[in-house]
């Protein structure tokens, strides 16, 4: 089930309850709604950058002549809001690394080759 992206325009309430959940001294004027996969919040900037780059309608070379949206099974389409209910206010912590995982994209965990060779000589 694909899920829309979401970028909130928040209000000045929705504003200073994000402040007391991720700390005052950050500046945030933004959310970005990734769906049950959870939420960023912080500026304009910030929050268009990713909200750009996984758009469904943004698409990335793969490959020469080959073009695909980042996340395309995981959001419907793109959505700007200034009307948004919240109930958590809370950034999710690796919140790409949780969407890569969900879409498949993870990369497969490897040992590398400076690894592999420690544990080869570690053995003598």
């Amino acid at each position: 089930m694909k899920h829309n992206l979401t970028l909130v325009i928040l209000t000045p309430e929705q504003i200073a309850r994000a402040k007391e959940a991720n700390g005052s001294r950050r500046r945030i004027t933004h959310a970005l709604v990734c769906g049950p996969y959870g939420q960023m919040f912080g500026t304009e900037r910030q929050c268009l950058k990713y909200f750009t780059e996984w758009d469904p309608d943004h698409r990335i070379e793969v490959a020469p002549g080959q073009f695909r949206a980042l996340f395309a099974d995981l959001f419907d389409r793109a959505v700007k809001t200034t009307a948004y209910p919240l109930s958590n206010y809370r950034t999710t912590p690796d919140l790409a690394t949780r969407l890569k995982v969900a879409s498949g994209a993870a990369p497969r965990k490897t040992p590398s080759v400076r690894r592999l060779l420690g544990r080869l000589f570690a053995r003598n």
